[in-house]
């Protein structure tokens, strides 16, 4: 699964080990980041980052967020493609996209 940033898709590859990291890192669990979008979304891009050769810091991450909304990105696709990656590595049951993406829904952690 791919998210994609200023025009440029980046492999995330969420796993155990990059959770316990945001975990680390954070001091939150993944459904304590729950209503702390701005954390939440920085946080499980830097997480999904650690294991590809894209891994950056977590201010890295951060900046790169900053840049894709100045050039038009929203965070309403960045979290979808979070959410739909957290599904993809088993993380959260699978439902509907559109569920999914939304930052309120029930059970997703974004």
């Amino acid at each position: 699964m791919n998210i994609t940033l200023n025009g440029r898709d980046y492999p995330l590859r969420f796993s155990v080990n990059a959770l316990c990291c945001l975990e680390e890192k954070t001091n939150l669990s993944l459904s304590g980041l729950q209503g702390r979008q701005m954390s939440c979304i920085r946080g499980l891009i830097w997480c999904g980052l650690l294991e590809t050769p894209d891994r950056m810091t977590l201010e890295e991450a951060g900046a790169l967020l900053d840049a894709h909304l100045r050039s038009g990105g929203s965070l309403e696709d960045a979290a979808s493609a979070l959410a739909a990656a957290l599904e993809d590595a088993c993380f959260f049951p699978k439902r509907a996209r559109a569920t999914a993406a939304s930052p309120s829904a029930p059970g997703t952690a974004i």
